[in-house]
């Protein structure tokens, strides 16, 4: 990536993105964790499609703007010196001047969302976004060094078990594409594990030791008063039809497995699975 000149007001701003290999891994429960605390307040998912959508576009940028800066520049050069005599359809400003405006424009949204959030007195702001893909996690890293990144992990047969009931996975084919969806996110983002700006938190940890695990998203994030009843809301799906993967009360009990589902995850995920989880024997029945 090209060495960007990034004013200072742009660097200080970050994120806390709660993220995942896969949907149905917990981020919401995270996400209600953060936003019950006296100074976070962590959006939804739109948020999170945005800032990827506009992150793609400004590493576009950057890339066209390392390989054709030569190009750039000379062909503004000529073009401003009043040449006539070649075929320019991409005629561009020089390449520092793109990027100018490109750095620019894309801090508005997080810079934006930082100033808001102060003004309503949640300084810490963020977004959800299950099975953001660990390129864009390294690429907001990169962009924003004070991006904090709180990634859960759920067994997959577990997570396989919630989608199906969200119906997310109705075959299966989808349970596969679930299951692999899970290892190859999770193996990408392996390597940031040892960044000390990523929590890494299992998801059965956080049910099973809720007060040392909100003890450390608060010390990891900066994060104060998360109300610890927040567990006690069980909110996973909209308003509506279970044959739809809603509920009426919001809440839809996981769905057991087939056979061939079983036989997915251990294909797919098993052995990722048995290195995150090496001290429990699954009943993923």
């Amino acid at each position: 990536m090209a060495t960007l000149d990034i004013p200072n007001q742009y660097l200080e701003v970050g994120p806390i993105v709660v993220t995942s290999p896969t949907t149905r891994c917990g981020t919401t429960l995270a996400q209600r964790l953060l936003w019950s605390s006296d100074n976070a307040f962590v959006y939804g998912e739109e948020i999170g499609h945005q800032l990827n959508n506009l992150t793609d576009q400004f590493l576009t940028v950057i890339r066209y703007c390392e390989v054709n800066e030569a190009e750039l520049d000379d062909g503004f050069r000529r073009a401003l010196a009043g040449a006539m005599d070649d075929w320019r359809p991409g005629l561009a400003p020089p390449a520092e001047i793109m990027l100018k405006a490109w750095i620019s424009t894309y801090y508005q949204l997080p810079a934006t969302l930082a100033a808001f959030g102060g003004a309503i007195g949640r300084p810490l702001w963020g977004f959800k976004w299950p099975a953001c893909p660990p390129r864009m996690l390294s690429a907001f890293l990169a962009l924003m060094p004070r991006t904090r990144i709180i990634y859960l992990v759920r067994h997959p047969a577990e997570a396989l078990k919630s989608a199906k009931a969200r119906r997310f996975v109705k075959n299966t084919q989808e349970a596969s594409s679930f299951c692999q969806t899970w290892a190859e996110n999770l193996q990408a983002a392996l390597p940031l594990r040892s960044d000390p700006r990523v929590l890494w938190l299992r998801y059965e940890d956080l049910l099973a030791e809720k007060e040392r695990a909100v003890a450390d998203i608060e010390a990891f994030a900066g994060v104060r008063g998360i109300r610890m009843e927040a567990f006690g809301v069980k909110v996973n799906t909209f308003v509506g039809d279970p044959a739809e993967g809603h509920s009426p009360t919001q809440y839809i009990v996981p769905a057991a497995l087939t056979e061939a589902e079983l036989d997915a995850v251990a294909l797919h995920a098993g052995a990722l699975a048995s290195e995150l989880y090496p001290e429990e024997k699954w009943d993923i029945a």
